[in-house]
C-alpha cells in the first residue's frame, strides 16, 4: 500500500509539472538549450584539439546533463502536436550528437557536431518564437551568453579546419549583436556594487576579447579565447542571479 501511495504521489508531481509550469520556466529551459548547443560543440572542438582538455571535458558532461534535464522538462510541459514533433526531432538529434562526440575529430564527425547542434538550436528557436516574449534583461543576458558561446564555437571550429565562409559570417554576427546588447547592460540602472563589479568587468574584457574573436581567420589564441569567454560568462551569470533575485 505504501509503495502504491508513493507511486501515486510521484505521478501527481509529474502531472503537476505539466499543469503548473509557467511560461518563464518553459522559456528558461529553451534558453538553456540554445546556450548549451553552442557550448557543447565549442567544448568538443577544444577537447579534440587538446586545448583546455580538462575544462572542455567537464564542460561536455555539464552540457549533456543540462540538455537532458531541459528536454525532459519540456517533454512534460509542451503539449500540442507540432511542439511534440519538434521535441521528438530535438531528442533524436541529441541522441545522435552524444554518439558523435565520443568519436575522434574527423572532417565528418566535426561536421556532424556542427550540424546536429545547429539543428537543435533551430528547434529551440522555433519553440521560442511561438511564445510571447518580453524583451527583459534576463533574456538579454541569456542571449549574450548564447552569443559568446557561438562566437567561440566558430573560432575553435575554424582552427580545426571548418573554414566555411558562413561560419565566419555567423561568428561576426554574434560579435556584433553581443556588442549591441552590452550597451543595454551598461545603460541599465544597476546598484553601484553591481555596476562596479560584473558590468565593469564585462566592459573591460569585451574590447580586448572582441579583437580575439574577430581574429578567427588566424585562430592563434584559442586558450585566451576560451578563458576570456569563461570570465565573461561568469560576469553574466552574476547579473542573471541579480535579476532573478529582484523578480
Amino acid at each position: 500500500m505504501k509503495k502504491l501511495i508513493k507511486v501515486s504521489i510521484v505521478g501527481l508531481i509529474l502531472t503537476s509539472v505539466s499543469i503548473f509550469a509557467t511560461k518563464s520556466e518553459i522559456l528558461s529551459n529553451i534558453e538553456k538549450i540554445r546556450i548549451v548547443t553552442q557550448g557543447l560543440s565549442k567544448n568538443y572542438f577544444y577537447k579534440q584539439q587538446k586545448i583546455q582538455i580538462s575544462s572542455a571535458r567537464r564542460g561536455i558532461k555539464k552540457n549533456i546533463l543540462s540538455l537532458d534535464d531541459s528536454i525532459y522538462f519540456l517533454s512534460k510541459t509542451l503539449k500540442n502536436d507540432e511542439q511534440k514533433s519538434l521535441l521528438e526531432f530535438m531528442t533524436f538529434s541529441v541522441d545522435e550528437l552524444k554518439i558523435t562526440i565520443k568519436g575522434k575529430l574527423t572532417l565528418e564527425n566535426g561536421g556532424l557536431v556542427l550540424d546536429y547542434t545547429e539543428a537543435i538550436l533551430e528547434v529551440a528557436d522555433n519553440l521560442k518564437s511561438e511564445m510571447e516574449v518580453e524583451n527583459n534583461m534576463l533574456l538579454i543576458l541569456n542571449e549574450m551568453k548564447f552569443l559568446l558561446e557561438r562566437a567561440s564555437k566558430y573560432y575553435i571550429a575554424f582552427r580545426a579546419g571548418y573554414k566555411d565562409p558562413n561560419n565566419i559570417s555567423q561568428a561576426k554576427k554574434a560579435i556584433k549583436k553581443f556588442e549591441t546588447l552590452l550597451v543595454k547592460v551598461q545603460k541599465y540602472n544597476y546598484p553601484s556594487h553591481i555596476k562596479n563589479g560584473s558590468v565593469k568587468k564585462l566592459s573591460r574584457y569585451w574590447p580586448v576579447s572582441k579583437n580575439f574573436y574577430l581574429g578567427i581567420k588566424k585562430s592563434k589564441l584559442p586558450t585566451i579565447v576560451f578563458i576570456s569567454t569563461k570570465h565573461m560568462n561568469r560576469a553574466l551569470e552574476k547579473l542573471i542571479k541579480f535579476h532573478k533575485s529582484i523578480k
